[in-house]
């Protein structure tokens, strides 16, 4: 039976030591490390963050039949969901891996979430099982991973300047991403700044951050954070200035050590020249996204004019 993870349910994944196996989800933080958190730090979270974490769980007996969790991102408005544990392999698990995937939804509707993202292998058997709940796939990303190659000279340097991104960027960095991201992307992860800004990962620790500017428009924006040794790379352009895409990877490609980059599907020109730099393609992924109606909790009538 499917229920919300209690003090409890916590006890006893300690004791047992469990969930184990692998994480079926790839939520955006572990895609690019590549590590998934321990059985504590998951128990903490889940208890802790009462409000921006959905936790369940299901028993068979004393056995652990299978666990599902999501967390807020940047707001109320946008979920993801970065744990998915179960039996694979088994049919019971496929209907059960359904009911998981739409109770989350459910949950976050009633938080006033208006979205549930999930990320998978693009191979993975859980994509099906997505699809029967209700999510749609909206892009895919590649994981380039390498050491970086010298790259040839060709002398030219972009006319925007750079500078590190400053706290009131954050409505033209929303332009940017209207400019850079096709419009069926946009409707999955969101069409207004408010929704843009709570998809966004609210982790910034670490994350170096730099923009190019022509005048008073952000042209580029890089990302750039070290996790133990490997330098992980995301990146955005507006596809009316090209130059300013070069110039970026440019930046980020001269930090030392291992890279990693997640690149959407849709930014071919970055993929390219990634792959120029030596970095080769891992894993592909694919996003997939449920729109969430959040329900009415007093419903009631109003007066309109004839």
């Amino acid at each position: 039976m499917m229920q919300t993870v209690r003090i409890s349910d916590a006890v006893r994944c300690f004791l047992l030591n469990v969930p184990k196996g692998p994480n079926l989800v790839c939520p955006r933080e572990s895609s690019l490390s590549g590590q998934q958190p321990n059985n504590k730090v998951l128990l903490k979270e889940t208890l802790a963050s009462r409000r921006g974490r959905i936790s369940l769980v299901s028993w068979k007996g004393l056995q652990l039949s299978g666990l599902a969790s999501a967390h807020a991102l940047n707001g109320h408005r946008a979920w993801e969901i970065d744990r998915l544990f179960g039996p694979t392999g088994l049919k019971s698990w496929d209907r059960a891996c359904t009911e998981f995937l739409e109770r989350l939804v459910q949950e976050a509707g009633e938080r006033f979430g208006e979205r549930v993202i999930l990320r998978l292998p693009s191979d993975s058997s859980t994509v099906h099982q997505a699809r029967l709940a209700g999510f749609f796939p909206y892009f895919g990303e590649l994981l380039l991973v390498g050491q970086v190659a010298e790259a040839a000279q060709n002398g030219s340097e972009p006319s925007q300047t750079m500078g590190p991104r400053l706290p009131q960027d954050d409505y033209s960095l929303f332009q940017l991403y209207c400019a850079g991201t096709p419009q069926q992307v946009r409707s999955g992860l969101g069409s207004t700044f408010d929704q843009w800004r709570d998809s966004q990962s609210p982790s910034r620790q670490g994350l170096r951050e730099l923009v190019s500017r022509d005048k008073e428009r952000i042209t580029g924006w890089l990302g750039l954070r070290t996790v133990d040794g490997w330098q992980e790379g995301q990146v955005m352009y507006h596809p009316d200035f090209p130059d300013v895409l070069p110039a970026l990877l440019a930046k980020g490609l001269a930090a030392p050590g291992p890279h990693k980059w997640l690149i959407p599907d849709y930014q071919e020109m970055a993929q390219e020249l990634l792959l120029r730099r030596g970095l080769g393609e891992t894993v592909r992924y694919v996003v997939l996204v449920k729109t969430v109606a959040a329900p009415v909790k007093m419903p009631g009538m109003a007066a309109v004019e004839a």
